[in-house]
């Protein structure tokens, strides 16, 4: 995934509101967002590669998001698990998210570079093997994160932080809006593109927060309300090639419910 933006205890009302796009190669096979059968109370997709699950929300009220962090030259790193897990794995225990965000830090190192973002009912915590302060407990607020390390603000964060906050101020966001925000396609300004060590082109191609290609694009967006009265509301809507869509899928429960 490479787009999450969240409004966290911003609105009374909906005190966790994530929007996301995960862009992948479109030959990686993947699996729409389902029950697991293990952990059996987790509602997300599942990356058939790797096992693991890019976003995903459980039936305590747990969410979890994860993107890499773009390091161009610095190999596949083939023996480094799966970003994947550390969302999935997050699920399989009974760890609040700041317990989780502290065991990440500790074994951060064996995985490809990540940046994570795990919340329960309580708290919303960063993590990244990239960031040198450690767990980061986030205050109530709108943040947004993509490839490049915390704090840096690229074109599609931005853009996507101001979209959130414009819906928020609105009224309680509704599902079609947030993913209208996650469908912007408008690539960014050349003199606002981030220099990332990669081709001008490149950075073009991948700097909207929708990524429409042939080979590589938004393959998912994933939309999650966790309402005050404990009702999650889950949406996803699968996409192929040149971002022609293909299914959408939307679970709704109340926390403990499952």
């Amino acid at each position: 995934m490479c787009l999450i933006v969240m409004a966290w205890q911003v609105e009374p009302s909906c005190p966790l509101v994530l929007a996301a796009n995960r862009d992948e190669f479109h030959e990686r096979p993947t699996e729409a967002a389902h029950w697991w059968h293990t952990p059996s109370d987790l509602f997300a997709g599942r990356d058939l590669r790797s096992g693991g699950t890019w976003c995903g929300a459980d039936a305590r009220g747990r969410v979890a998001a994860v993107t890499n962090v773009r390091e161009p030259g610095a190999g596949p790193g083939t023996e480094l698990r799966s970003r994947g897990a550390l969302v999935a794995d997050y699920f399989a225990t009974e760890a609040s998210a700041r317990a989780w965000a502290e065991h990440v830090v500790d074994i951060g190192a064996a995985y490809g570079p990540f940046n994570l973002l795990v919340a329960d009912r309580a708290r919303l915590c960063f993590v990244s093997n990239r960031d040198s302060a450690g767990v980061r407990d986030l205050s109530p607020g709108i943040f947004a994160v993509s490839n490049g390390h915390w704090g840096e603000h690229w074109p599609k964060t931005e853009r996507a932080e101001r979209g959130m906050a414009r819906l928020i101020d609105e009224e309680t966001p509704e599902a079609e809006p947030l993913f209208q925000l996650l469908a912007d396609t408008e690539p960014a300004p050349e003199n606002k593109l981030p220099d990332t060590r990669i081709p001008r082109e490149h950075e073009r191609f991948l700097s909207p927060p929708f990524i429409a290609g042939e080979h590589y694009g938004t393959r998912a967006s994933t939309v999650i309300r966790r309402h005050a009265d404990g009702v999650v509301d889950f949406h996803e809507r699968g996409f192929a090639q040149c971002g022609q869509p293909v299914h959408r899928i939307h679970q709704s429960w109340s926390v403990g419910s499952t």
